[in-house]
């Protein structure tokens, strides 16, 4: 149980945005902007490290074709088309916090001298070392383009620690990579990589016990290794959908089991035949009643076709979703007796938007139909999933677009970090709403204005794009720092 999240990214020279920007990221993100502002951008800096990781080829450091298509570097880099024949491509930076086993990593069939480890590493608490401890990681990913290939330059590794932060800079030539630690060179220790996951050998026999680039190599194993495994998964496992759906099939064929549900949702039928039976774990929709909002602390154990339909009745779509066998042929999705053809196109988008969700849950697929405390499911759960979803309001009704506000608290309470790009000021409204009536100091009121972050984005005349970040209020605002034109347009129509 690592309980790996993500905290913070950080991009530079990434598509509109050329000044270093940096944005926390909370358990429910929203990102607010015009069109053509640069909101998507944060998300598909993440996805980026994404389609790179999923590439079978474990030399391809960092690939641009996938769900961030580009021709080359060049059209993902501030200031596009550059001329130079070398050109500095943009640097992502990721933050992450995981639990690590640190004695148990210590303890190889010659454990090093703990002083002398922690002395030559630069780190004072691995001379007693804990089972486990908590370690918060910055990664920066700097690229660049020569002569029309993607490159790239360096790997930059941190382990923060109060104030004291340990380095570890990987330096990628033409004739190999180099490191340092702390500024030091390491000349016996070699790198070998798994995209831009990199990986520290050293020889044993030729470096002694108590030398200190062994030491790196052992400190190394604590800091970084561990964490860049679960940084891997985090990012091999992020889930995201798109803004547009492809029209559905009137017949589906069976295909086997996805492991996503695809950019467009194009997977959710798919999904929902071969895993309807098996148990997915969510926390209900926050109540709302009698002017006053309230959530529940049990976390529902469903099989997955039963939780869709629970979910679309909360946000109050009455139409209970199944499945139709079709012998030797496939099968359908009906919304009560209709084929999902024949339904409005929101309840098309709305399904796989509330598989999503469920899909998302790390305890998916495992486990008995038990329902659990927060608490509990918490503690079993061990980890988060990383959810990114754009305009989740697209084609819906108003009212269930304002109570999709409801959905996403539930699944940020209950171990996934949401990023939601929105232009609906119903589903903000409403989490404005939610703050306003949660009781104060309700346990409610102070989750939410501590785990809700509204990132507005702004592009200014020379399409430079920055990042003002702001979070709830107790009196149902969002510090009223909102992009041009997002309330105002509803309120001059009132007035």
């Amino acid at each position: 149980m690592s309980n790996a999240k993500l905290l913070a990214v950080t991009v530079e020279r990434f598509k509109s945005f050329e000044a270093r920007t940096r944005v926390e990221l909370a358990p429910l993100t929203i990102i607010l902007g015009r069109n053509n502002s640069g909101k998507s951008s944060l998300i598909q800096s993440l996805l980026l490290l994404k389609q790179t990781l999923s590439d079978a080829r474990p030399d391809v450091m960092f690939k641009h074709e996938g769900v961030v298509e580009a021709f080359n570097l060049r059209e993902l880099t501030f200031g596009w088309p550059a001329q130079a024949e070398s050109v500095p491509g943009p640097s992502i930076v990721v933050e992450w916090e995981c639990d690590v086993a640190v004695r148990a990593t210590l303890e190889q069939p010659r454990p090093p001298d703990l002083a002398n480890l922690a002395k030559l590493s630069g780190v004072p608490w691995l001379a007693d070392p804990p089972e486990r401890r908590t370690l918060r990681t910055t990664m920066t990913i700097d690229t660049l383009e020569v002569r029309g290939t993607t490159k790239v330059g360096s790997i930059r590794l941190e382990s923060v620690d109060s104030d004291r932060r340990t380095s570890l800079v990987i330096a990628v030539g033409e004739g190999g990579s180099s490191c340092t630690w702390n500024g030091q060179a390491a000349s016996k220790i070699d790198v070998d990589f798994d995209h831009f996951i990199p990986y520290l050998r050293v020889d044993r026999g030729e470096v002694g016990p108590r030398d200190k680039q062994r030491a790196w190599h052992n400190a190394h194993l604590v800091l970084f290794a561990q964490p860049l495994q679960e940084l891997k998964r985090l990012r091999s496992d992020m889930q995201y959908l798109g803004s547009s759906r492809e029209p559905p099939p009137s017949l589906y064929r069976v295909k086997a089991a996805p492991n996503e549900l695809g950019v467009s949702g194009e997977l959710a039928a798919n999904l929902l035949h071969r895993r309807e039976h098996e148990i997915v774990h969510y926390l209900p929709l926050l109540d709302v009643s009698a002017g006053a909002s309230s959530v529940s602390h049990t976390v529902r154990a469903r099989p997955l076709v039963a939780a869709v339909n629970d979910v679309m009745e909360a946000l109050s779509v009455r139409a209970n979703v199944r499945v139709q066998e079709i012998q030797e042929v496939g099968f359908r999705v009906r919304f009560g007796e209709a084929s999902i053809v024949h339904v409005g196109r929101g309840l098309g988008y709305l399904l796989p938007l509330v598989e999503l969700g469920l899909f998302a849950d790390p305890m998916r697929f495992i486990g008995s139909a038990e329902d659990l405390s927060l608490k509990e499911y918490a503690q079993r759960c061990g980890a988060f999933t990383q959810v990114a979803l754009e305009e989740p309001e697209a084609h819906l009704h108003p009212k269930v677009a304002s109570r999709l506000a409801h959905w996403l608290v539930s699944l940020a309470m209950s171990n996934r970090r949401m990023m939601v790009e929105t232009h609906s000021d119903h589903l903000v409204r409403r989490l404005r709403g939610l703050a306003a009536r949660a009781g104060r100091g309700s346990d409610l009121e102070q989750w939410l204005l501590a785990n809700v972050v509204v990132l507005t984005v702004e592009q200014d005349a020379q399409g430079r794009s920055t990042v003002t970040s702001s979070r709830l209020t107790a009196e149902g605002g969002v510090s009223e720092v909102w992009p041009a034109d997002f309330m105002d347009e509803a309120t001059d129509e009132e007035s």
